[in-house]
């Protein structure tokens, strides 16, 4: 995922199936996003955290897609700068005839810090 000319993330580990995304993902937390939001202590926004999920499901299903609806948008977590940059993001989408309904967790060893339960549409 690019922003600003810069990427955001890199995918470590890619585990795609037809409905199911495991990948592991490592957040460059030099890039710029972080010095714009909450300056003096650093942050992932969390509309980014939504704009990852829907990167990943337009990579699996090989289409512009977009949410129509949320149904749960939990932030349970910040995802801050540290140490550790590697991320799990765990997504499965059942196709629906025209949505494709979508439940998707960004975590970190035993740490949830992204929930989603949401329907997407083609772009």
């Amino acid at each position: 995922m690019i922003i600003n000319g810069k990427r955001l993330y890199s995918i470590l580990k890619k585990n795609e199936e037809i409905n199911n995304i495991d990948n592991l993902i490592e957040i460059d937390f030099s890039h710029p996003v972080f010095k714009g939001h909450f300056p003096d202590k650093p942050v992932l926004p969390g509309v980014i955290m939504c704009d990852i999920i829907r990167n990943q499901i337009s990579d699996l299903l090989s289409k512009k897609m977009q949410i129509e609806t949320a149904k749960q948008i939990k932030f349970l977590k910040m995802i801050t700068p540290s140490e550790n940059n590697n991320y799990n993001i765990k997504i499965s989408i059942i196709n629906n005839q025209q949505q494709y309904i979508v439940k998707a967790i960004i975590s970190q060893n035993d740490n949830t810090y992204f929930k989603l339960n949401a329907k997407y549409k083609t772009k």
